[in-house]
């Protein structure tokens, strides 16, 4: 039995992130066109947030609390340094990126983030 859920964890991982690459392909066709805040989001951010930044990506079954949706108006609005700081120290399930990101990184994440906004 553990051998098999071993196999099953192995192959359903697996299966994930072989879903989240080709989708993240299929989205990001021209990454010469891409602006770098939207680079990094597809390349760390997307997996939880989602391709629309709707909080429903691959990853994000289960997760408690639930990824941000930066769909709506309220991350759009929250001050810089509430972000950063969520990138920084990570928030909730999330990791943190402090080793990954630098400051630019950050700022251009942010304003990519706040452009998924969907505005009434």
């Amino acid at each position: 039995m553990k051998r098999v859920m071993i196999r099953f964890m192995t192959v359903t991982g697996l299966g994930a992130v072989m879903l989240l690459f080709s989708a993240t392909l299929s989205h990001a066709q021209n990454m010469e066109k891409m602006t770098p805040g939207e680079a990094h989001y597809f390349g760390h951010c997307a997996g939880c947030h989602g391709f629309t930044g709707a909080g429903d990506g691959p990853f994000a079954t289960g997760m408690t609390p639930p990824p941000t949706n930066f769909r709506t108006a309220t991350p759009a609005t929250l001050p810089d340094n509430t972000i950063e700081q969520a990138l920084l120290a990570g928030k909730g399930p999330m990791r943190s990126y402090a080793t990954i990101f630098r400051s630019e990184d950050i700022r251009e994440i942010m304003a990519y983030v706040r452009s998924l906004a969907v505005t009434p």
